[in-house]
């Protein structure tokens, strides 16, 4: 039995709602699109709202990916935590908010699922601000004049509709969807680290939000899933790995040997260590022959920022 309500996500009313298995709920909202929500999240967004990620953002990552994918999101308590999670939660590509370029994609090839014909004009309502990631009427409009300015879409004034914009694709917008786009796939950086005390805020707030800032995918490693073994997998993440950051912090052999096999393969190393053993001097590895960037845990925004300034330097 469904139910209508507020969206928890955008607000939005004339929300529709039912259960879908323990403690979970899928909703189908005119903005957001079909999704699933867990109750925490669900408490956690409509009294008190985490400050990650914005309202638009998840709303643009369930309507999309429902649209595009015909995939409906999973909202859980961990996606509030960083980007990292969010983005290893999402199928699809998360524009950031200054990504005009992705924006304007994914409105194009909104309009193209809407016509029916090569003429047919698109109504762009506040529902639709979530098909571009618009946190408002005016960033959804600036988008639009964005892609008319290019020569891919073109306003229909014979069809203008209360509260929205009515646009429809040129020639050269239909020519730019159907050829190819380049591929938008972030390289990846494989970290081998240990699991501890506090390691998912050093997840987090460390590591992950240093490799995003440096246009990296984090691939995380531990040797405590890999249950002390050299996996398959592990190889294949390495070869592919556009660098790989390890983790001293605990000296675990394993560390030691995934570096080893990222040098094999003539991957950029990136070394870093909890400050206090660092001090100690007592790694095994030479520490004057590499650059080993410390960390503590009060202060790993400070990290992340320096970690990411040394592979952007190291990576170009």
């Amino acid at each position: 039995m469904s139910t209508t309500e507020q969206c928890p996500v955008c607000r939005a009313p004339n929300t529709t709602r039912q259960g879908s298995g323990t403690n979970t709920f899928e909703l189908n909202c005119p903005r957001c699109g079909r999704f699933q929500i867990q109750a925490l999240a669900e408490t956690q967004l409509l009294n008190n709202r985490p400050a990650f990620p914005p309202p638009h953002l998840l709303s643009g990552l369930c309507r999309n990916m429902w649209d595009v994918l015909g995939d409906k999101l999973l909202i859980t308590v961990d996606l509030f935590k960083s980007w990292a999670e969010l983005d290893i939660a999402a199928k699809i590509a998360i524009p950031r908010d200054t990504d005009l370029v992705i924006k304007g994609d994914y409105l194009m090839r909104f309009m193209r699922r809407k016509s029916k014909s090569l003429a047919d004009a698109v109504v762009f309502t506040p529902n639709e601000l979530s098909v571009g990631f618009c946190a408002n009427k005016n960033e959804l409009l600036f988008c639009l004049n964005y892609l008319a300015s290019k020569g891919l879409i073109e306003e229909d004034t014979t069809h203008k509709q209360a509260g929205g914009f009515t646009y429809r694709l040129t020639p050269s917008g239909w020519a730019t969807l159907d050829t190819p786009a380049p591929s938008t796939e972030k390289p990846q950086a494989v970290v081998a680290l240990i699991p501890g005390k506090d390691g998912d805020l050093f997840w987090t707030q460390g590591v992950s939000v240093a490799l995003a800032a440096a246009g990296l995918t984090a691939v995380r490693v531990d040797t405590k899933e890999s249950g002390n073994k050299v996996t398959d997998e592990l190889i294949v993440a390495l070869r592919k790995a556009r660098c790989v950051v390890a983790d001293l912090t605990g000296q675990n052999p394993l560390v030691y040997f995934q570096a080893g096999v990222a040098l094999g393969l003539g991957k950029p190393l990136f070394w870093i260590c909890e400050a206090s053993e660092l001090a100690d001097k007592k790694l095994m590895v030479e520490t004057r022959q590499y650059i080993i960037t410390p960390w503590t845990r009060d202060k790993l925004p400070e990290f992340a920022a320096r970690l990411a300034a040394r592979i952007e330097a190291s990576l170009g």
